[in-house]
């Protein structure tokens, strides 16, 4: 009887122990920070944009449309397009959180919730048939305003014609005679006067820059032809 309470204290002990050894181990581990800034693309209106969190492995995204939940991603990413999940007219939004990568961490809180993006039945059927390039970009008029004013929602992206590549932003109108930053790759592009995108060698304010086939921006040390050049952040060449 005697080894039966002994046992029994032992037992009790023991699942104490385990008790404040997993406590102590939740009370080590730290909470991933939420995720903050929250937006959609101001081109692609279906591209959502977050903050990166420190040490997140990966993220858990909402989709609501008119405050109903219709979507649930998890990405690595701090941004994730959802075309395929925006089919219905509706005001759209979302909320993100971080996930942790192992019991160091504890997943982070929710985020609050993005603000409002309305698709309209007309950007769905953009979506759904493309768009009309007879009537903007430089295949039109090469004013780099044909459509712009009008309330017509576009599809923003990379259009090629028979000329060469442009860009079209969600008004309709394109760069002409500029630089443009793609939002989506990062890079850098400059556009001449048709509003077509330029590659190879070219003068702009005085300053030479250059352009790789792809039409991204040169910077930093390169090798051009079998030449090394050197250029500024700015894409300028640097005289050696």
């Amino acid at each position: 009887m005697k080894r039966k309470k002994i046992r029994n204290i032992l037992i009790i002990l023991t699942a104490a122990l385990l008790v404040t050894a997993s406590a102590m181990t939740v009370w080590a581990a730290t909470r991933l920070k939420t995720v903050s800034d929250l937006s959609w693309d101001e081109d692609t209106y279906t591209l959502a944009h977050w903050e990166k969190v420190s040490d997140a492995y990966q993220y858990q995204v909402y989709l609501y449309r008119d405050d109903s939940k219709v979507a649930e991603i998890k990405t690595k990413k701090v941004k994730y397009n959802f075309k395929s999940k925006m089919k219905v007219v509706g005001s759209y939004s979302f909320r993100v959180r971080a996930l942790k990568k192992d019991s160091s961490y504890i997943d982070g809180s929710w985020s609050d919730y993005s603000e409002d993006m309305y698709i309209s039945a007309d950007y769905l059927e953009f979506l759904e048939k493309g768009i009309d390039t007879q009537n903007s970009g430089p295949g039109a008029d090469g004013s780099g305003q044909t459509t712009s004013g009008t309330g017509v929602v576009y599809t923003a992206g990379w259009v090629q014609d028979g000329s060469g590549w442009w860009y079209r932003k969600s008004d309709g109108t394109y760069p002409v005679n500029t630089w443009f930053q793609d939002t989506v790759s990062g890079s850098w592009y400059y556009f001449n006067e048709q509003g077509y995108m330029v590659t190879g060698w070219f003068e702009w304010n005085g300053n030479w820059y250059y352009c790789g086939e792809k039409g991204t921006m040169y910077s930093g040390d390169c090798t051009i032809d079998g030449v090394s050049y050197h250029f500024d952040q700015s894409g300028a060449l640097i005289a050696s």
